[in-house]
């Protein structure tokens, strides 16, 4: 930044920041930096300050922040330390070591923040300076006598001799008083001597040194005779101890003297390490974002605010309206219109602050910042007329004026408020339409607030060129600050004038009075406006109307959740009641079994029957667990389908078939088979399957691929494909077959339950004549996989049914 754009920085309040980041400094070692801090050009400079003062922020949300109000301004007594020969006083070394164990503190300190770590590792390691200052001094600045020997063997000296001395005059000041001599029975101190007050008239009577007279002359202060070698001892002693800590305090001085350099570093450190956090918590306050720059960039700011009028506001309990705007690269003119205070200056300073603050390495006040990086901030704001100078309003803004339009150049940024004006409006839009031209020709990027209406048809016919305004309430007769980019803005001075009070009848003969011309434009303008406004109003009930949709939606998704949380509730409860169910039946059959294996022991079988019998028990035990398991899995994908809904639970029926021929390893549904199986080999006269432990044959007409096998991934081992468990279906249905078809597909049936280790089947066959109830029968009473059958109960179909148990 150029330091002939001072004016600038003033008129854009900049130095109004600065005086609020001041109050957030912990401690005046930062205030020559925070003084220094101005906007720069230099990118990767902008950016590793930004980066800190994010880090920071992070930081102080997690541990506090590190403070230094300890700490003064080091710099006057490292400027005594580039003296050489020059000692420091006993405080101002004191300062300097409190430097130093600060800076020592600091070193590791920033460990897991990167940018704050890099910056603290270039404080100097003063470990070796602590052991040599830490315990010399005291905090008020008194040398400890542990400093030196020698210091601490006069100042034990200096105690016994006040000591003796005391314990004389007490002597001496007892005698006097009993004798009437002693004015009064108290010690004081005249010319850094002991001494006692003893009547004027009595002076004769006691041997010594008069060192002073009260003011009415009735008390003399006398040093007694006894006393006074001691005396003279405790003055020799005292001023070898100031010696020896004038020598301490030298020692020491060279000790920083010899690190001099270091401390400087160490204090300009700091003072960016408190700046660092200063930064850090006015972005917290005023809910700052960290700006993005690119040269040649965008300028885009989404609810951005002026800290100062948001400080000015907030001690009112009000907030500002925030401003967002959008310009891209090949938009380099902006023009502001819109009523007097409605807050056209605002956006002008709001834009200009944001940019010197972001170039400044400083968090700006808003949601989104990006910004280009501006060669130069130039500002033309406010009144600068001046008595002393001669100079007129319109005068002093040409002169402005002239001084930005002979260095504005590509990349700067120029603002200009009320361009034009303080003179004959056409002569003044002319010469604002000029100026404008000018800037563009330079490649500057210019914003200008205007009330002139050919400067916004300059906007509206120009390429780069946008209007914005300054948002109106027709209504309430005041601007809602609101900029709203795209549309020129309406003036309404008359309906300002008539809301500040100006008579009626007045304003109403000014609207008589405008050009016909002008109140077209002005009529057209108000026009867009509104269809603007009422363009909003039903975007802002569209996005209520979604924001109720979306609310609707989450409440019957909650009530869709908790009613399904309370159905596996019950699912959880009716599973545990099952398993319980089970167990019980376990149990049951393990005692049934025990007592037959005690009923044949007492019939004494012999030995090779007893292994047969032995043999089938052993069988019944392997087969018992799973018959009960799939018992169980029945009764749970009953509950399961009472409780959740059928619809939730897959079956192979419902399963998607997938086209192609079947390959080893397929998931596939055989016709007739109610369960799935898995292609084992693909023949040609037929496709072998496994379903469960069963091993068929089957015509490729007859299967349909449930299920692709995937190809295992590279580098996977293993022998084949892992086959999945297939479970064997709990029941069949054969109304509407002939007796032999029924009793075909049972047996099939059967003997797939039965190596599924089924132990409960379900057989549909229907009433009608009873035939295939009858055919049925027989077949089970001959089976060698059925223990028992009987008539299904009610609720499972009656007569209609047949319950078939199978042998374990």
């Amino acid at each position: 930044m150029s330091l002939s754009d001072r004016f600038s920085l003033a008129t854009l309040e900049f130095d109004g920041v600065l005086a609020i980041l001041a109050e957030l400094l912990t401690g005046p070692i930062s205030e020559a930096r925070l003084g220094a801090l101005a906007p720069s050009t230099d990118l990767d400079r902008i950016r590793v300050d930004l980066a800190r003062a994010g880090e920071a922020r992070r930081y102080a949300s997690e541990i506090s922040r590190p403070g230094f109000a300890s700490l003064g301004d080091p710099r006057p007594i490292l400027e005594k330390l580039a003296i050489e020969g020059l000692s420091c006083e006993a405080l101002e070394i004191l300062a300097l070591t409190a430097l130093a164990r600060s800076s020592q503190s600091l070193r590791s300190a920033f460990g897991s923040f990167p940018q704050l770590d890099q910056l603290a590792s270039g404080l100097p390691d003063f470990r070796n300076l602590l052991g040599e200052l830490e315990g010399k001094i005291a905090p008020d600045g008194t040398v400890e006598s542990s400093a030196s020997p020698e210091l601490g063997r006069v100042r034990r000296n200096i105690e016994r001799l006040r000591h003796e001395i005391q314990i004389t005059i007490q002597r001496l000041l007892s005698r006097l008083s009993r004798a009437g001599v002693a004015q009064d029975e108290i010690i004081t101190v005249r010319n850094d001597r002991l001494v006692i007050p003893i009547r004027a008239d009595e002076k004769r009577r006691v041997d010594g040194v008069v060192h002073g007279m009260s003011a009415s002359g009735a008390t003399l202060y006398l040093e007694p005779l006894e006393t006074v070698p001691l005396n003279n001892e405790l003055v020799e002693m005292e001023d070898r101890e100031l010696a020896e800590v004038r020598r301490i305090l030298g020692e020491l001085t060279e000790h920083l003297r010899g690190r001099r350099r270091d401390l400087e570093d160490a204090a300009q450190i700091l003072a960016e390490i408190d700046l660092i956090f200063a930064k850090a918590e006015f972005a917290r306050i005023y809910d700052c974002c960290l700006p993005e720059l690119a040269p040649g960039g965008p300028l885009e700011l989404d609810d951005a605010r002026h800290p100062l009028l948001e400080k000015a506001l907030r001690a009112q309990n009000r907030k500002p309206v925030p401003l967002t705007l959008r310009l891209d690269p090949e938009q380099t003119v902006l023009v502001i219109s819109g009523p007097n205070t409605g807050g056209k200056t605002v956006v002008l300073k709001t834009v200009g602050l944001s940019a010197l603050m972001a170039q400044s390495g400083l968090p700006v006040p808003a949601a989104i910042a990006k910004l280009p990086v501006f060669g130069r901030v130039l500002a033309d704001i406010g009144d600068l007329q001046s008595i002393e100078a001669s100079l007129s309003t319109f005068s002093a803004h040409i002169s402005n004026i002239r001084r930005m339009a002979e260095v504005a150049g590509p990349g700067d940024l120029v603002l200009a408020d009320e361009l034009g004006g303080s003179t004959d409006p056409e002569e003044g839009a002319a010469l604002a339409v000029a100026v404008l031209e000018h800037f563009r020709a330079r490649g500057a990027l210019a914003v200008v607030t205007t009330h002139a209406s050919r400067l916004k048809a300059y906007a509206a016919e120009t390429p780069g060129a946008v209007n914005a305004a300054m948002e109106f309430d027709d209504r309430t007769l005041e601007s809602t600050y609101r900029l709203l980019v795209g549309l020129p803005g309406k003036s309404s001075g008359l309906s300002v004038a008539e809301r500040l009070g100006l008579p009626r009848s007045i304003v109403d003969r000014a609207r008589t009075l405008v050009a016909p011309e002008e109140r077209e434009v002005a009529a057209l303008v108000e026009t867009l406006h509104r269809e603007r406004s009422e363009m909003e109003r039903k975007l802002r009930e569209s996005e209520v109307a979604r924001i109720e949709i979306e609310r609707r939606r989450q409440e019957l998704e909650q009530q869709y959740q908790a009613e399904r949380r309370a159905r596996l509730a019950e699912l959880g409860r009716r599973l545990e009641e099952g398993l319980k169910r089970e167990s019980r039946r376990w149990e049951s059959a393990l005692e049934e079994i025990r007592a037959e294996v005690r009923t044949q022991a007492e019939r004494s079988l012999t030995q090779a029957q007893s292994r047969s019998q032995f043999k089938r028990l052993e069988q019944k035990l392997e087969r018992l667990p799973g018959a009960i398991a799939n018992e169980a899995r029945d009764t749970w994908k009953s509950d399961v389908a009472e409780v959740v809904g059928a619809e939730e639970i897959p079956s192979a029926e419902s399963a998607t078939v997938i086209e192609g021929p079947p390959r080893p390893g397929d998931t596939v549904q055989v016709d007739g088979i109610p369960a799935p199986g898995t292609v084992i080999a693909v023949a040609a006269n037929g496709i072998d399957v496994e379903v469960g432990r069963l091993h068929t044959r089957v015509d490729p007409s007859r299967v349909r691929v449930l299920l692709r096998k995937h190809a295992p991934p590279t580098g996977a081992t293993g022998a084949g494909p892992v086959v999945s468990r297939v479970e064997a279906p709990a029941q069949i249905n054969v109304i509407g077959q002939t007796a032999e078809e029924a009793r075909e597909q049972v047996d099939a049936f059967l003997d797939q339950a039965f190596l599924a280790k089924r132990f409960r089947l379900r057989v549909v066959h229907g009433h009608g004549k009873g035939i295939l109830r009858r055919t049925l029968h027989e077949m089970f009473e001959s089976h060698p996989h059925v223990e028992k059958f009987y008539a299904a109960p009610p609720n499972e179909g009656g007569t209609g049914a047949t319950i078939v148990e199978l042998k374990l």
